[in-house]
C-alpha cells in the first residue's frame, strides 16, 4: 500500500467540534503522564533558566558597582569622592520602580494591590484628620490667648 504523503483533513461538515474535543481528550488520557511529565520538565528547565539569569545580572551589576567606586576613588577631585550623589528621577529611576512593582503587585485583581491601595486611602485620610485636628488645635489655643472662654467651649 502507498501511504499518503500529506495530511488530509476532512471536510468541517464531516468532524463536528464535539468529536475533534472527545479525540484530543482521548490522546491526552492514553499519554497523560508523558504530558505531564513534559510540562513539569519545561516548568524547570524556565526556572533554572530565569535563576541562571537573574545570577548573572547580580554579577553584572556588582561589577558594574565595584567598577563605579574605582572611578570614584580614582578620580580627579579628592572632595568629588566624598561628597554625595544627587539622586535623580531619570529614566533607570522608573525602570528599577517597575520591576520592583512587578513583584510586588503580581496582577491587577491581586490580593496585594488591594493592600497597597487600602493603605494608601488610609494613609490619605489620616494625613486629612491629623489635618483637621491640628486646626481645631489651633482654634483652642487661641480662643485661650485672646481670652474667649466661650469659644474655648464651644
Amino acid at each position: 500500500m502507498v501511504v499518503q504523503s500529506k495530511l488530509i483533513l476532512p471536510s468541517p461538515s464531516e468532524r463536528s467540534v464535539k468529536r475533534i474535543v472527545s479525540e484530543l481528550t482521548g490522546i491526552y488520557l492514553r499519554h497523560r503522564t508523558r504530558i505531564s511529565r513534559a510540562v513539569y520538565l519545561t516548568l524547570f528547565v524556565a526556572l533554572i533558566n530565569r535563576i541562571r539569569n537573574a545570577i548573572s545580572e547580580q554579577k553584572a551589576a556588582s561589577i558594574r558597582q565595584a567598577e563605579a567606586r574605582k572611578r570614584a576613588v580614582t578620580g580627579p577631585g579628592s572632595g568629588e569622592a566624598t561628597s554625595r550623589k544627587k539622586v535623580e528621577l531619570n529614566r533607570e529611576f522608573f525602570k528599577n520602580l517597575l520591576r520592583l512593582l512587578k513583584i510586588v503587585i503580581p496582577g491587577w485583581r491581586s490580593e496585594e494591590l488591594r493592600l497597597l491601595i487600602s493603605h494608601s486611602v488610609f494613609l490619605v485620610v489620616r494625613t486629612l484628620i491629623s489635618l483637621y485636628v491640628a486646626e481645631l488645635d489651633g482654634r483652642l489655643v487661641s480662643s485661650l490667648v485672646r481670652g474667649k472662654g466661650r469659644d474655648f467651649l464651644l
